[in-house]
């Protein structure tokens, strides 16, 4: 269990006992083969960063970024001291939720695929959109991402600024190709907005399965073929 194997790992990050009463002198306690700490009970570092790292994605997602990180020690029963000798400070540690929770899913196959005109467009968008969701549909993929924006830390900003405009684009100018202009030029804002239609369907189909808790279609691959085929007709 996450907490128990936390707090037992963790309890030595805590405040010790007060001593013994005046006059008092403590004997060290004589240790036996069954109390002496053993190896297993001992978390690698790298193994307890990332189990608070866990932890905090969880959090987060279920409590927004408002919350403090003495709530985030309290839950999973370690010292905040203990989660700041590993990230530093909270946004240290948001940071490294933002590189879990949307870089390390991040695909660099997805432009490629888009931009291989060896395949029919439709196709290329298709294939991109099933994997994309594939990757993103899950709860603390979109519950983080809106809980961010709300706070008003601006790791949306970036991935969207970084990532998703560099997808956006490669589909624009592969729709260009695909109506028979030159693929050359700045994406107009236009062409932003209708890009910006096509992606934010999906996305909003993640709002309405993880934030309003509404069902919807179990048949993916034939929701992203239909709602492809509708943006192309556009053009």
């Amino acid at each position: 269990m996450l907490q128990r194997a936390l707090a037992e790992d963790g309890v030595r990050n805590k405040a010790s006992p007060k001593g013994v009463a005046k006059g008092a002198q403590e004997k060290p306690a004589r240790k036996t083969a069954t109390d002496r700490p053993s190896i297993r009970t001992r978390l690698d570092p790298m193994v307890r960063e990332r189990m608070i790292l866990d932890a905090a994605v969880d959090f987060f997602a279920e409590h927004g970024f408002e919350a403090q990180t003495k709530e985030l020690a309290d839950r999973i029963g370690v010292s905040q001291g203990l989660i700041f000798r590993y990230f530093g400070t909270k946004q240290n540690l948001v940071e490294k939720v933002y590189q879990r929770v949307f870089l390390q899913r991040w695909s660099l196959a997805w432009e490629e695929g888009l931009a291989d005109r060896a395949r029919p467009l439709p196709e290329r968008i298709i294939d991109f959109y099933k994997s994309y969701l594939d990757a993103v549909d899950e709860y603390h993929w979109i519950r983080v991402s809106l809980y961010a924006s709300l706070a008003g830390h601006d790791i949306i900003a970036r991935y969207i600024q970084g990532h998703v405009n560099t997808l956006l684009e490669a589909v624009m100018r592969e729709v260009r190709v695909y109506r028979g202009l030159p693929a050359e030029g700045a994406i107009t804002p236009l062409e932003y907005e209708l890009a910006w239609h096509l992606h934010s369907t999906f996305i909003y189909i993640l709002v309405r399965k993880h934030i309003h808790r509404l069902p919807v279609t179990d048949d993916k691959p034939a929701m992203v073929a239909r709602i492809v085929a509708n943006f192309l007709k556009e053009f």
